[in-house]
């Protein structure tokens, strides 16, 4: 009796969608075909304007003999139907549930119930941390600085996979995400494969064991929790997320990214289906996965959508960007797209996750297209995310960005979220890449060739380095410590010392009053005192020993610095005359503990000739 009940219901959901309503109903989506013959205008038309089924990145290319496109009830609907008057109505959209219950009255071959609610995912996520406590803990992303519970009040989960999961741990962080469209139910499972396939082979692969021993893997099934759950209660066909607009709902969540928003392939009509939201990163999904950006750091991120079965660019084809990086790029998009025997090409829209994901934190990020439809039956998904894993499995076993290291500052090693960029730049959309806050650690990915590397931060010297990279996947390790930008000090004798005649050597080391000063001596400044990353320029030779206690020589250089910072020493020379034409080094030197060796700062040695 009941799945009598269930297959009764979905047909009369199947009856009730045929017919277009009378009036407005902005519950659910109006799906029609739209017959050819079809122009390339219109086809590029409806394409930049409306939600064209097939690609979720709105892909065009030859025109078809027909197409079928999602509108929304108001304004959208009325300005698609004057557009093309002749379009012909097909359905408008169910609740999933319904939808799912027709294709299993259809035969058991026809689908499987097992696509994910975004409770399911969560108990996906709770299933697995209890399988392995000690290698996955469930984060709520919306605890990140700068994130925000959905407007549904939902959150958005990561699984965090690794080796000392309740630690963050000083390592690279990979991000794996999906379902920023709601209606591509195919797509999260893309995600929970690999969760299931990375914590199922830590005992017996050593390869992916290592991987977990020596990264942070993220990943996160659903962007768009509320759009899904809509999905499955309402409107198969949506794609949005729910932001109450006023007369419409929704915003497309892969236009809204800060990068180059609303530049191409976005609407500013709040009914449509491709709305970019009212400002950039407008939506509080948007800006808790920039948290998690931000917050991570990751070498890798990985987006996946439906349909297409293609890996995308990161950059849409309104934006601009050298050979040096379209070579660069293409080397890792055929990477990845070659294990799964995929195609490639630019996203036609602006704003999308993981063009934002590169250009403002330098995360090597690509959106994939998966499968040929968004809700196929349940055992197409599986046989694609077989076809999905080995992709998934070669970045996380093989890609390495060029440079890896940390920056930090020298005083007692606090990590700096500095800047790192290169030169000669080969950038023109404003991309930046940061060092973590919390580790300092870094990631640079480089194209092949040589390069300045510059490490920049507010209130610290910035420092350069030359890096020439010859291969790919093979990390260099650099780690920079910063310096403090501090005001110069300064070491300024009275004259060159004569015989028996004292002469006074001030050092001024501003803003350091009341620290421990010394107004060191040295026959030579060369090779120095190694400390750390940096060389004091005195050689710690016989005089620099003797100048620690060299009264009645040197009297004073061993004392508090003045409220003002300075200090004041005395040099009398023996009146004998073998020591005419005598020449030595005298620095200032400031100490303070946090430092190597407790040394903070110096000035520049000064040369002094010793006179009759």
């Amino acid at each position: 009796m009941r799945a009598a009940l269930t297959v009764l219901f979905a047909l009369a959901s199947l009856c009730s969608a045929q017919t277009p309503p009378s009036q407005e109903d902005p519950g659910t989506s109006y799906l029609y075909r739209v017959p050819g013959p079809i122009s390339p205008a219109l086809h590029a038309l409806l394409h930049s304007e409306f939600d064209v089924l097939g690609s979720c990145s709105s892909s065009v290319g030859a025109p078809p003999t027909e197409l079928r496109v999602v509108v929304q009830p108001g304004d959208e609907r009325r300005r698609f139907l004057t557009i093309v008057p002749g379009a012909q109505f097909l359905e408008r959209g169910r609740p999933f549930h319904a939808v799912l219950a027709e294709m299993m009255a259809a035969g058991p071959e026809a689908a499987d119930p097992a696509y994910f609610t975004p409770a399911e995912i969560e108990a996906e996520m709770d299933a697995l941390v209890a399988s392995y406590p000690t290698l996955a803990r469930k984060v709520d992303l919306t605890t990140f600085p700068g994130a925000a519970r959905t407007h549904g009040n939902r959150s958005i989960f990561a699984l965090k996979v690794s080796d000392n999961v309740t630690a963050d741990e000083d390592e690279p962080a990979i991000l794996i995400a999906a379902q920023h469209h709601a209606r591509e139910l195919n797509s999260p499972y893309m995600v929970i494969g690999a969760m299931r396939r990375v914590l199922q082979g830590y005992a017996t692969d050593p390869t992916l064991r290592a991987v977990v021993d020596d990264k942070e893997l993220w990943f996160v099934p659903c962007v768009n929790p509320d759009g899904v759950q809509y999905v499955f209660d309402v409107d198969q066909w949506w794609r949005k997320n729910r932001r109450n607009n006023g007369g419409s709902y929704g915003v497309d969540l892969n236009r809204n990214y800060t990068s180059n928003w609303g530049l191409c392939g976005s609407s500013s009509l709040a009914s449509s289906e491709t709305y970019r939201g009212p400002s950039a990163a407008s939506e509080p999904e948007t800006r808790t996965m920039q948290a998690a950006v931000r917050a991570l750091r990751p070498e890798i991120y990985f987006d996946y959508h439906s349909s297409g079965r293609e890996v995308l660019f990161p950059y849409p084809t309104c934006s601009t960007y050298s050979g040096t990086i379209s070579t660069f790029v293409r080397r890792y998009v055929d990477d990845l797209r070659n294990q799964s025997a995929y195609g490639t090409r630019s996203p036609s829209g602006s704003g999308e996750a993981p063009e934002d994901h590169w250009i403002q934190s330098g995360t090597l990020s690509f959106l994939t297209e998966i499968s040929t439809s968004f809700q196929p039956a349940f055992s197409s998904t599986i046989a694609e995310e077989a076809i999905v894993w080995p992709g998934i499995r070669r970045a996380l076993t093989t890609w390495a960005p060029a440079l890896r290291g940390h920056v930090r500052s020298i005083y007692q090693g606090q990590p700096v979220a500095a800047s790192v960029r290169f030169t000669p730049n080969q950038f023109s959309e404003g991309e930046q890449r940061f060092a973590r806050d919390r580790d300092g650690r870094y990631g640079l990915w480089l194209p092949l060739g040589t390069w300045q590397v510059i490490f920049e931060a507010p209130g610290f010297v910035t420092e350069t380095r030359t890096v020439t990279v010859s291969t790919y996947d093979s990390p260099q390790t650099l780690d920079i410590d910063l310096v403090p930008a501090w005001p110069t000090a300064t070491l300024t004798p009275s004259g060159n010392p004569r015989l028996g005649v004292p002469a006074t050597l001030t050092y001024q080391s501003p803003g350091d009053g009341g620290l421990f000063g010394w107004v060191a001596l040295s026959d030579g400044t060369s090779p120095g005192i190694a400390l750390g990353s940096r060389t004091l320029p005195m050689n710690g030779d016989d005089l620099m020993v003797a100048s620690i206690s060299a009264a009645p020589l040197l009297t004073g250089n061993l004392q508090n610095l003045s409220a003002a910072g300075d200090l004041v020493a005395t040099l009398t020379m023996p009146p004998l005359p073998l020591l005419v034409g005598v020449d030595f080094y005298a620095c200032g030197i400031t100490f303070e503990p946090g430092y190597v060796l407790g040394v903070k700062r110096w000035s520049q040695p000064v040369l002094l000739v010793v006179q009759p």
